[in-house]
């Protein structure tokens, strides 16, 4: 599907009339994320819905940006912590309810993409050496890149260094552990190959 095919598409979702869907607000939601999206580190589009209960935590030197008609859905919990954090959401990315999205250095998720509940993204994670406390020992930190129109079941894990075609999906509770090439179906722990996307 082409941009201007899939930005048409997008939009006809926009317009379902859906008392219980992704896309509907109301004028609180229209309040809580016109409070959320002040801070100077959030460079945002327009048609963003920020659901209750989500917990951003930004470092001084952070730079979070989110595309047109994004929804973050209740209980998300979204971290970017020094050294240089720099979070991206394209167009019409959705976040699921519960999910964490840990971000030291490079996050990038693609337009369209889809992220079930309860999902975890780092592109961190701690050293180990034994001669000294884990928590005293640096991050280890490689970027995480997510193509377009990806989907994530429900408690999908996205470890550090990891680049994900566009297209791809993943099975519920998956662990990604190595690059995905676009338009694949993976899932388990750790995520193996199913099919290609027909």
């Amino acid at each position: 599907m082409g941009d201007d095919e899939s930005m048409k598409s997008a939009f006809e979702r926009l317009k379902l009339e859906d008392r219980a869907g992704s896309f509907r607000k109301n004028w609180l939601d229209y309040f809580r994320t016109y409070y959320q999206l002040r801070s100077k580190h959030i460079k945002h589009g327009k048609g963003i819905i920020i659901r209750p209960k989500v917990d951003i935590v930004i470092t001084d030197n952070a730079v979070f940006e989110i595309g047109n008609y994004c929804v973050i859905d209740s209980y998300v919990y979204i971290s970017l912590t020094k050294p240089g954090p720099h979070l991206i959401l394209e167009d019409f990315v959705g976040v699921g309810r519960g999910t964490v999205i840990a971000c030291k250095k490079f996050v990038k998720i693609g337009a369209y993409t889809r992220i079930g509940p309860f999902c975890q993204i780092n592109d961190h994670d701690h050293s180990f050496k034994r001669e000294s406390l884990i928590m005293s020992q640096e991050a280890v930190i490689k970027p995480v890149i997510i193509g377009k129109d990806c989907w994530f079941g429900s408690g999908c894990r996205i470890l550090k260094g990891i680049t994900i075609g566009d297209g791809s999906v993943f099975g519920a509770g998956s662990v990604i552990t190595r690059d995905v090439p676009p338009y694949e179906v993976w899932g388990g722990v750790p995520a193996k190959f199913i099919k290609a996307r027909v």
